[in-house]
């Protein structure tokens, strides 16, 4: 009767725990800024932001690894970190100032969801490179945004100006950019083609910016197998004017190069290809991989590079024994 009992204890105690994994977890994090002189209140809301933002992914690290063992699948760090990301959602966001001491400080908190009940690891595991890309293009983005407040909070007098002005677009384009690349994710590229198409038609949205907009659109596009409206995008990205310093615009040369691979365009595949890895300094082993699949189709090697040296039947390689008699009667 005792093993009776204590088998439905652990029967019970299973069963609960998954049902407290499937249902959705609420996450709340906060991050915080200490304003400096001058510093502006929009960017120290928008820098609290994105360290709340760091905290919530962790945090959502944590249920998605014990999720992943209900599931009997063994997750590396960096699986747990890319799928964390494009899982995580943010449903309300609160910034409060605070003034103490004579010094402002805002304080930004995140109440986000991770729904493990919507979570098909096995598809987004199988999934992980195309994953893993949008996490690199938006940690990027966040790398550089902190590079940027670090130089800012140096800054002085009209250079602190510049920089100013130039972090409160980035955060406030990047908030935009993250939000569609996390719906691409999750694949809601509907939604995330809808939010873009602002983002494209606000015409104080130029250069660089607008040409990740119409690449970010072109991989939702892509995503959804539209390859017509997504090789347009690509194109205006290409055609606007724009450098790869902070927005990697030559990804778009990636993706174009697949795109033509698939239709067996290998010439234009390969030109596509080739720059995109030599935008990426040979870095990425995903797109050498393709260029070269796409050069040997696209100029096969001829077949005499092929052929060995003719050899009679004992062996002899006649064809070097004349060579070497003609070169010596020459000498």
């Amino acid at each position: 009767m005792r093993k009776i009992i204590v088998m439905l204890m652990l029967l019970i105690s299973c069963f609960s725990a998954g049902m407290c994994l499937a249902a959705p977890q609420t996450i709340t994090a906060s991050g915080a800024y200490v304003m400096g002189d001058n510093d502006s209140p929009k960017i120290a809301k928008d820098a609290a932001r994105q360290e709340a933002m760091r905290v919530a992914v962790e945090k959502a690290g944590v249920y998605v690894e014990s999720y992943s063992r209900t599931q009997n699948m063994e997750l590396t760090a960096d699986d747990v970190r890319v799928i964390s990301g494009a899982v995580l959602k943010v449903l309300h966001e609160q910034a409060v100032p605070e003034l103490s001491a004579g010094i402002w400080k805002y304080t930004v908190t995140l109440t986000c969801e991770v729904d493990t009940d919507k979570i098909d690891l096995k598809a987004m595991m199988e999934n992980r490179d195309k994953l893993e890309k949008l996490q690199q293009e938006r940690d990027a983005l966040k790398k550089q945004n902190e590079e940027l407040l670090e130089k800012y909070k140096q800054a002085q007098g009209r250079e602190k100006e510049e920089i100013g002005t130039e972090l409160e677009s980035q955060y406030s384009l990047q908030a935009t950019f993250d939000r569609c690349a996390t719906m691409i994710q999750q694949g809601d590229q509907w939604n995330a083609i809808v939010e873009l198409n602002r983002v494209i038609s606000d015409v104080k949205v130029t250069d660089s910016p607008l040409a990740y907009a119409y690449y970010l659109r072109g991989r939702a596009y892509y995503e959804r197998n539209m390859d017509g409206k997504a090789l347009e995008d690509f194109d205006r990205a290409e055609a606007t004017p724009h450098n790869n310093k902070i927005y990697p615009i030559w990804r778009a040369n990636y993706y174009q190069g697949l795109i033509y691979s698939d239709r067996e365009q290998w010439e234009r595949a390969y030109v596509e290809l080739k720059q995109a890895w030599d935008d990426c300094g040979h870095s990425d082993s995903d797109i050498e991989a393709a260029m070269l699949r796409a050069k040997r189709h696209a100029y096969p090697p001829r077949e005499e590079e092929h052929r060995s040296p003719r050899r009679s039947d004992d062996g002899i390689d006649w064809g070097k024994v004349v060579s070497d008699v003609l070169i010596g009667i020459l000498r």
